[in-house]
């Protein structure tokens, strides 16, 4: 596959095309023919999507845009131009079509005839936003299959509680759990380790690399380059949509869960802490307190939830 530079494009994407341009060039000098990245194994396949019309591959990196990518794959293999949007973030692995069960030679076809691309994000922004998300907003799932192996290994004296639980790991021993997790290869988590080992750029040789910070940018010209300019009306005004989607899947994610949860936290402790991760979002202000009492949460809807959200959101100033 020709690099970006090779790629017919318009000319209004010229100045972004250099952007994509410097990726691509600065990737490609930091894989030297000495690269000694591991094989390819068949948890990296299920990160590996391909569009076979229009001869499309995509690596999904976890907090880097993934759910975003995932749901918006989905339409275009339906060849439906919907926005992602419409489809709940809970739901955005139901149709998902990987690449695991793909031989390598079948693998190694696709890679040949396909114009690949992967998101990328700050590293550290990426991990702090694992932790907010899996372990400090109330993730009955992260707490069972992380936390309480966090808790067992970083953290002298624990109590039993924290141990069955998973449900108080500081962000100290989030970054403990991580450097070990990458020293000794014990208990990962595609959510927390580099990109580098989801993506493998060096072994794949992506011709696009977006930027989570950019996404509406990269996303853009992504499509533009795949012939999708159709699909460009549904993603316009995205901060709007992506707000609704956070809102909402902050909310579902809580009145889902708000019954396991009950066993290692108080319920109304736990609606702090998703107010908490909403505050450092940015989308709830730091001055604007949660306004349920404790004798409320129970009853919560995911509609009254979203409801309050969304006008501290409103009310807040810029």
């Amino acid at each position: 596959v020709d690099p970006p530079s090779k790629v017919k494009v318009g000319k209004a994407r010229s100045r972004w095309r250099r952007q994509i341009d410097l990726r691509y060039h600065r990737l490609q000098s930091m894989c030297t023919s000495e690269d000694t990245e591991s094989n390819f194994t068949p948890l990296n396949l299920h990160h590996f999507q391909y569009n076979h019309k229009y001869r499309m591959f995509y690596c999904g990196v976890e907090k880097s845009g993934s759910t975003f990518w995932r749901r918006l794959l989905q339409q275009i293999d339906r060849n439906v131009i919907i926005s992602p949007y419409n489809i709940r973030p809970e739901n955005g692995l139901l149709n998902y079509k990987n690449l695991g069960n793909e031989t390598m030679e079948e693998l190694g076809d696709i890679l040949k005839f396909s114009i690949k691309f992967m998101v990328a994000r700050d590293p550290y922004t990426r991990l702090l936003s694992g932790y907010i998300d899996k372990l400090y907003s109330p993730n009955v799932y992260f707490w069972d299959s992380v936390g309480e192996h966090i808790v067992r290994t970083v953290r002298p004296n624990a109590t039993m509680k924290s141990k069955t639980c998973g449900h108080d790991v500081t962000f100290l021993e989030f970054v403990k759990y991580v450097i070990k997790a990458q020293t000794t290869g014990e208990k990962k988590d595609s959510h927390f380790i580099p990109a580098v080992e989801i993506c493998h750029p060096c072994k794949v040789k992506f011709d696009i690399i977006s930027h989570m910070e950019t996404l509406k940018f990269d996303t853009r010209y992504i499509l533009e380059t795949f012939n999708l300019r159709s699909y460009l009306s549904v993603i316009e005004g995205p901060s709007f949509n992506m707000l609704n989607d956070t809102i909402y899947d902050a909310a579902q994610a809580f009145v889902i869960m708000r019954t396991d949860m009950r066993r290692c936290v108080n319920v109304h402790t736990a609606l702090l802490r998703v107010w908490k991760k909403l505050q450092i979002k940015g989308i709830v202000s730091l001055d604007t307190a949660c306004p349920f009492k404790k004798d409320e949460v129970l009853d919560l809807t995911i509609d009254d939830l979203t409801s309050v959200i969304r006008k501290a959101f409103d009310s807040a100033s810029l």
